[in-house]
Parts: structure tokens; C-alpha cells; sequence
């Protein structure tokens, strides 16, 4: 327990870093807006995941005409 509490400071000022700017080419970005676009174009929450819709994402939107127009509308490079 004493190892705990004197390590306490420590963990807090770890976390006290000043947020980083993500790189538009980030991979987890891209995807994030990818799928919030494919939600919106299909009419889905974007919080479902189910089989269903992660089968039609995956077939009918990634590499597509609407999802390279979402990102660049984003800002960002679909290549």
C-alpha cells in the first residue's frame, strides 16, 4: 500500500502530458470517420457492430466512391 501511495505523483504527472496532435494519415482517425460516414450514408447507430453491418461496411464501403468523398471532405487523404 505504501508503494502504491508513493507512487501516486508519479502516475498523476504522467498523465499531465499535453494532448498530441494526431497525424491526418493516422489509420485509426481515418477509419473513425470512415465508419461515422458509412453510419450516416446507411442509416445505422454508430455504436452497432453487429456481424451484419460490419459485413456490409467491409463489402460495399471501404475502397468505394462515397468513402474516399467522406474522408476528403474530412480533410484528409483516402491514399
Amino acid at each position: 500500500m505504501k508503494k502504491l501511495i508513493s507512487l501516486l505523483p508519479l502516475l498523476l504527472l504522467a498523465g499531465c502530458k499535453a494532448p498530441q496532435a494526431v497525424p491526418d494519415d493516422d489509420p485509426t482517425r481515418q477509419y473513425e470517420i470512415s465508419w461515422a460516414a458509412f453510419c450516416r450514408a446507411h442509416g445505422y447507430q454508430i455504436n452497432n457492430s453487429s456481424y451484419q453491418v460490419n459485413n456490409e461496411y467491409l463489402d460495399t464501403w471501404c475502397g468505394s466512391v462515397e468513402e474516399e468523398n467522406a474522408l476528403r471532405k474530412a480533410g484528409l487523404n483516402p491514399y
